[in-house]
């Protein structure tokens, strides 16, 4: 599964409040293939979507698409009711390419392994979106390609069940595609080796790495040129025309804020984004950008406080991350600025709003 995610989980509150954040959407399909695994270790369904606040009705409609952090929050509670953290691998291990739908679809039928990753990364919103970053890969002259999952630092036990998903999905998309398992050399983890570390030997034919500098999987040479054992040119060139005009809707509907918040999301957790070098992302001038987002009745720097304070809201309330680490993942320079822009945003401080949703 070529997905991406963002927003971490770590601890439930007695009940979940609505809460929407700026970090994106998933299609339904990737609640229900969450909540079969669960249910296969166990789990009742009717008590996980009961947790979470959804209504099994709401999972049959494709075209519905859920926040994700109802993504996260099922998935944090399906492994409290399983008890096992592995719950990302054993995702990762289920997925198949026609789970994405459309894009899929038209991966399963490209010529070769390479053109498979490309229709999964440029159709990629099609069934997921996040304003934190995409998926990617790079491919060397020799033939040889890193696929990578961008950073979701700092680390604890629930976003490792984000990356577990992403890189277990990619490895088993990669034998499912080409009936080889030997194409994956090496995957890499950024985080330290978790308490339950064998089960990855278990699931990868390969070695598992951890404390990397990225989240990725390292092809061996000649993987992209790796023939796809489902390719069909004539329903692959129908299908790829499907995908583009379904892109070209979702594209359509975007207004400029939400094309800001796809590109100053990515970088929010490292550096405060600027409206310059934001409108050079566009390509537009400065003054062009000020005037589309008044039209919206926006500015840049609301979009920016706006997105800061959902994300603090979300991990106030959803995690057990301290303030030095929401102020280090949210951009700002100290822990000092975060807690004034905290107070600011809800006139309490980060350690009072935490205390009041504990009662």
């Amino acid at each position: 599964m070529i997905s991406f995610f963002s927003g971490i989980l770590t601890t439930t509150p007695p009940q979940f409040e609505a809460i929407r954040l700026n970090i994106g959407d998933v299609a339904s399909d990737y609640l229900k293939q969450l909540l079969d695994t669960a249910a296969s270790l166990g789990a009742d369904r009717s008590v996980l979507l009961k947790r979470i606040g959804i209504e099994e009705e709401a999972l049959t409609d494709p075209s519905v698409r859920f926040d994700l952090t109802q993504l996260m929050k099922l998935g944090y509670v399906a492994i409290e009711m399983t008890g096992d953290p592995s719950l990302g691998l054993r995702f990762g291990a289920s997925s198949t390419v026609m789970r994405i739908g459309y894009s899929g679809l038209t991966a399963m039928s490209s010529p070769n392994l390479g053109a498979a990753l490309d229709i999964l990364i440029e159709f990629e919103a099609l069934t997921t979106r996040s304003y934190r970053g995409s998926s990617s890969y790079i491919a060397s002259e020799e033939g040889a390609a890193i696929a990578s999952f961008y950073s979701i630092a700092p680390y604890n036990n629930y976003t490792l069940f984000i990356v577990d998903i992403v890189l277990s999905g990619w490895y088993n998309l990669v034998k499912w595609l080409t009936g080889k398992e030997d194409l994956v050399e090496e995957v890499h983890f950024e985080f330290d080796t978790p308490e339950y570390q064998p089960l990855y030997q278990d699931y990868f034919n390969c070695p598992v790495l951890f404390g990397q500098s990225s989240n990725s999987l390292i092809l061996a040479k000649s993987a992209l040129q790796i023939p796809v054992i489902y390719y069909n040119p004539h329903m692959h060139q129908s299908l790829r025309t499907l995908c583009e005009q379904q892109l070209r809707e979702i594209f359509r509907k975007e207004t400029f804020g939400d094309k800001v918040q796809k590109i100053i999301g990515p970088v929010l957790h490292t550096k405060t984004p600027t409206i310059e070098t934001t409108a050079e992302t566009l390509g537009i001038p400065t003054w062009t950008l000020r005037r589309k987002l008044k039209e919206e009745n926006l500015s840049f720097q609301a979009l920016v406080d706006n997105m800061r304070k959902d994300l603090a809201l979300g991990y106030m309330r959803d995690t057990e991350l301290s303030f030095g680490e929401i102020a280090y993942t949210l951009g700002f320079s100290t822990p000092g600025a975060f807690q004034r822009a905290f107070k600011r945003w809800t006139n309490s401080t980060p350690g009072e709003y935490r205390r009041s949703k504990l009662l």
